[in-house]
């Protein structure tokens, strides 16, 4: 995510977090009325979203006071641990009403459920989550970076979540006249249906933004290719250096120290780094590479001079 596309992230996340307390207090009141656990959905997601957004805005605030073009390490990582912690909430609050719903079917006695209130709190949460689906996605694709692809994954998921609920409540409440016992199992049964819908959404949001936060090291194979490209280009550098390799996610990031001949110019060397660029490029299609010129100690400019 780039230093200019910050500021209509920080609107965009401003927004969110008045939408998601506005959803804390009006959830709050339809579960008060509702006693159902499929209601506990939308007001756990609005508890998660306060938070866990109030973090990703202090993120990128803290990004963007600083000059993330020339100094980008730790932004990223900032970001990829906002969406693990926004996932992972999200994730743990599901599984409490998964549990309750588990316990309700096994139990003798129905629990009292007013599927009305439910449904009007789902309806009014699908709206809400459309639109902040469609205004995620919009910013995703024109800025990128994980903070938009989780709360784009986050409000999706609560889309199809809340209007398939309501569609569900809705139909089975007409054809069963408001059964109380036949409500009560529908309740319990939408929330079990709804606990693994949310699993699937943001288990791999966990996954993938952690392998991009840990440094993983450079398997064996990929470091004989690696050498063997150097290897290839041996006679257009002098002397090759220390290697830094690290796998974030996907990517392969390559930093290689070489010492090239007294009298090398620039244009030769930007020639080289992209040609060296190119090889990597056919091995490790997701790879960012870079050249660490190695100064000559004899062409460093005495201080005594």
């Amino acid at each position: 995510m780039s230093e200019q596309n910050l500021n209509p992230v920080i609107r965009y996340l401003r927004q969110v977090i008045v939408y998601e307390a506005f959803m804390v207090v009006f959830a709050s009141l339809m579960v008060y009325y509702a006693r159902s656990s499929t209601a506990v959905f939308p007001l756990l997601f609005a508890i998660g979203g306060v938070m866990c957004i109030c973090l990703m805005l202090y993120t990128v605030k803290e990004a963007v006071k600083g000059d993330i073009y020339h100094y980008p390490y730790g932004t990223g990582r900032l970001e990829n641990l906002s969406s693990i912690l926004d996932s992972t909430v999200l994730t743990v609050g599901a599984m409490i009403p998964f549990v309750q719903a588990i316990q309700n079917l096994v139990a003798s006695e129905p629990h009292v459920v007013n599927m009305g209130w439910t449904s009007l709190l789902l309806l009014i949460s699908c709206i809400g989550n459309l639109y902040q689906c469609r205004r995620g996605l919009r910013l995703y694709k024109l800025n990128g970076g994980p903070i938009l692809s989780a709360n784009y994954h986050g409000y999706h998921a609560g889309f199809v979540r809340d209007g398939c609920s309501f569609a569900l409540i809705g139909i089975c409440w007409y054809l069963e006249k408001g059964n109380p016992v036949f409500m009560s199992r529908l309740d319990s049964i939408s929330t079990i249906l709804l606990t693994f819908y949310s699993l699937y959404h943001f288990l791999p949001q966990i996954w993938i933004n952690f392998r991009s936060l840990a440094d993983f090291p450079t398997s064996e194979e990929n470091q004989i290719k690696i050498m063997g490209i150097l290897a290839k280009h041996f006679d257009r550098y002098e002397q090759l250096g220390m290697i830094y390799t690290t796998n974030k996610g996907k990517t392969e990031v390559l930093e290689v120290e070489l010492a090239f001949k007294p009298g090398m110019s620039i244009d030769e060397l930007v020639e080289l780094e992209n040609a060296i660029r190119q090889d990597f490029k056919a091995q490790f299609p997701d790879c960012v590479f870079r050249i660490i010129p190695l100064v000559h100690r004899e062409e460093i400019p005495s201080s005594k001079a």
